[in-house]
């Protein structure tokens, strides 16, 4: 988990952002005033103590209101785990909106995320301290959605302890040969079991998600300097025609094109 930026504004009467999407996660938390925040068609009224969370190519929109703009402070960052670890505490983009921060706490966290990210002596050791008091924010956010949703988040927290098994050996062995019946039997799932507390807890199927890990990594490695074989072989792909085949579903572009593209966009 990395911390991108943070900050705090106050924008004039209806201005907005979006509609739009973003590549990564992004809270605001309103610190006075109003406004509305839009995603997945709905619309949701926010004010003092409510927090938003923007979620990564999601199309959101968000617009102060004409009469009494509202005030708030943000926080963008990233990370491979992210999305699991806001799902488990009831964090999705279905349940964006949490009520009732208390925000003297939000704010003393807030400050100490920017003051962290100050620290330019040694960078990486203000990233780290930033991401820390980050996790504690989320903490916050995700006990104050619990609290709010009890019954519709409890079993889906009381399951997830299987359920972040599952996603950590997918993100982190993604480069072997993983089966669905192999990983629903080392729970002591049954498959069918495995695979709808899964798509609850994520919003898709194991597989997909292992998909989405793999791509997301062959993405990264092809800024290197290995071949497209073995970049295949190191998410877990034996057959690097099938592998091409699966890149250009996923981004459009042949795993070459789509190298060449990055390459063309940092050359000066």
């Amino acid at each position: 988990m990395s911390v991108l930026f943070s900050g705090k504004g106050q924008p004039v009467e209806g201005h907005f952002i979006g509609p739009a999407v973003h590549d990564y996660y992004l809270i605001h938390i309103v610190l006075d005033g109003e406004g509305v925040f839009e995603t997945l068609g709905k619309s949701y009224s926010c004010g003092a103590g409510d927090a938003f969370v923007v979620f990564p190519d999601i199309l959101v929109k968000y617009e102060a209101s004409m009469t009494k703009p509202w005030k708030y402070m943000w926080v963008g960052f990233s990370g491979e785990l992210v999305e699991s670890s806001l799902s488990s505490v009831g964090i999705t983009p279905d349940f964006a909106v949490i009520r009732d921060c208390s925000l003297s706490v939000m704010q003393r966290m807030f400050r100490s995320i920017r003051k962290s990210m100050e620290k330019s002596n040694v960078p990486s050791l203000g990233n780290m301290e930033a991401s820390g008091w980050l996790r504690l924010l989320l903490h916050e956010l995700g006990r104050l959605q619990l609290l709010e949703n009890t019954e519709i988040h409890r079993p889906v927290a009381r399951s997830y302890r299987q359920i972040d098994q599952a996603i950590r050996l997918l993100s982190l062995q993604y480069g072997q040969q993983l089966s669905i019946e192999g990983i629903a039997q080392s729970l002591g799932y049954h498959r069918a079991h495995l695979t709808r507390l899964f798509k609850e807890a994520t919003g898709m199927p194991p597989m997909q998600y292992l998909l989405k890990v793999r791509m997301k990594k062959a993405e990264e490695l092809l800024e290197s300097e290995l071949t497209v074989a073995q970049i295949a072989a190191s998410v877990g792909f034996n057959d690097p025609l099938f592998f091409t085949k699966q890149f250009h579903k996923w981004s459009g572009q042949s795993p070459t094109d789509f190298r060449r593209a990055l390459r063309g966009r940092v050359s000066p």
